[in-house]
């Protein structure tokens, strides 16, 4: 089979939740995709679940899994090294999605004109609910091309969002490997530099917020490395937020700086030049505020982050 969709899953202690994925993989109408999904070392029944999976599959599955945590980024970047389609879909291990979004995506591709799909790195979709309702309006705007800023940032569609990704362009780049966890909206950013989304203005993508292992639902401080790139990637790109929000985007700055230094003691180059110098000294302040009610009231996971030079086993 010609494989044109490659689908790509990480995936940690999610044995619960995998069903979603699996269960809407296959009900897709598309049938010319793969799935690649690779276990971060997980300590529940995932991988026999996986396994399970593939014996009773009428697709192609493929399943990577690490010994030890690798975090995220890492899973991805390899993934993405193996797909075999000409696409890429990103499905988190608690996701569902409709039954012709595959069939959908590709049709929508193919009446892109040919000139813009050279500047074209995904085409965006929106979200449902678990309940089938929307999670954000629709778009409506005049046109279909748009840059991911000015869609997040500038129209502020920052909502989840799902994303059919043109692999050519996608292999120009990688997602940073310093935490278990740091967020996309990086990559995504440094792409749009160059390149533009196409928007689908339609649901697809079924997102869950109730995981009770996800990000959205944790209480506590995770990836404080991942978040602090995050937070010094947007400082630097001042165009991309008001005056008030860089203030306090700043002040969340020093505030994971103070849970570095305490708790990790990652060796980190990240420094943030303000033209009021007077400022800085309250700043830092209110971050330190924010440290100590965090170390009061226990927000802070403790978990550090190990690279993982290895790569992970085939499971046959």
């Amino acid at each position: 089979m010609n494989i044109q969709i490659s689908v790509i899953t990480p995936t940690r202690n999610r044995a619960q939740t995998l069903h979603r994925v699996f269960n809407s993989l296959k009900k897709q109408t598309f049938k010319k995709f793969e799935w690649i999904v690779c276990d971060d070392a997980s300590k529940d029944n995932t991988l026999e679940l996986l396994k399970n999976y593939k014996k009773k599959a009428q697709f192609n599955i493929r399943i990577f899994s690490f010994k030890k945590r690798a975090g995220k980024p890492k899973i991805d970047n390899f993934c993405i090294s193996k797909a075999k389609g000409k696409f890429i879909l990103f499905a988190d291990s608690d996701d569902g999605f409709k039954k012709n979004s595959f069939n959908d995506f590709i049709h929508e591709w193919n009446n892109i004109p040919h000139a813009i799909k050279q500047k074209t790195f995904a085409i965006v979709s929106r979200c449902l609910k678990p309940n089938n309702k929307p999670l954000e309006p629709k778009f409506r705007l005049a046109s279909k091309i748009i840059s991911y800023t000015d869609l997040i940032y500038k129209l502020k569609k920052n909502t989840e969002k799902w994303l059919f990704i043109n692999k050519k362009i996608l292999k120009k780049y990688k997602f940073l490997e310093i935490d278990y966890y740091v967020p996309e909206g990086i990559l995504w950013t440094e792409i749009s530099k160059k390149y533009n989304l196409w928007i689908l203005d339609k649901c697809y993508r079924i997102f869950y917020s109730d995981t009770l292992n996800s990000i959205t639902h944790s209480k506590k401080i995770n990836y404080p490395i991942g978040q602090l790139e995050a937070i010094n990637f947007f400082l630097k790109n001042k165009f991309l937020i008001k005056e008030r929000n860089f203030y306090l985007l700043l002040i969340n700055f020093y505030r994971f700086k103070f849970i570095n230094k305490i708790y990790f003691n990652y060796k980190t180059k990240h420094k943030v030049n303000i033209k009021n110098k007077f400022l800085l000294p309250l700043i830092t302040f209110f971050g330190f505020i924010l440290f100590i009610k965090d170390v009061i009231c226990f927000n802070i996971s403790k978990e550090k982050y190990y690279k993982n030079r290895k790569f992970p086993k085939k499971i046959i």
